[in-house]
C-alpha cells in the first residue's frame, strides 16, 4: 500500500512539473526538426510558443481568468519557455565551430 501511495505522489510531480516540461520540449523539437537544427531565434521563438501554449490552455480552463491560476500553473508556464528554449538552442559543437572555407573549384 506504501508503495501504491508513492506512486501516485510521483505520478503528481510528473503531471504538475512535467505538463510544462514537455510542452516547451514537444514545441522546440517540432521547430527543430523543420529547421534542421538550432539557434538562438529559434530558443526565443520556441520559448515564447511553448509559454502561449501552456498559457491558452490555462486561459481556456479557467474560464478567461488567468488572475484564478495556482502557482504550479504559472510553474508550468515558466518550464515550458525555459525547456523550448533550452532544447532549440544551438549546440555547443556549432557555436565553437568556423565554417569551412570555401574552395576555388565553387
Amino acid at each position: 500500500m506504501m508503495r501504491q501511495s508513492l506512486a501516485v505522489l510521483a505520478g503528481i510531480a510528473v503531471a504538475v512539473v512535467g505538463s510544462g516540461v514537455l510542452t516547451g520540449l514537444f514545441v522546440a523539437e517540432a521547430v527543430v526538426a523543420v529547421a534542421r537544427g538550432g539557434s538562438r531565434r529559434l530558443a526565443v521563438a520556441s520559448g515564447v510558443l511553448g509559454t502561449a501554449s501552456i498559457l491558452g490552455a490555462g486561459w481556456v480552463t479557467t474560464g478567461h481568468r488567468l488572475g484564478t491560476v495556482a502557482w504550479k500553473g504559472w510553474l508550468a508556464v515558466a518550464l515550458a519557455a525555459a525547456a523550448g528554449a533550452f532544447r532549440a538552442r544551438p549546440s555547443a559543437a556549432a557555436r565553437r565551430s568556423r565554417p569551412a572555407p570555401a574552395s576555388a573549384a565553387e
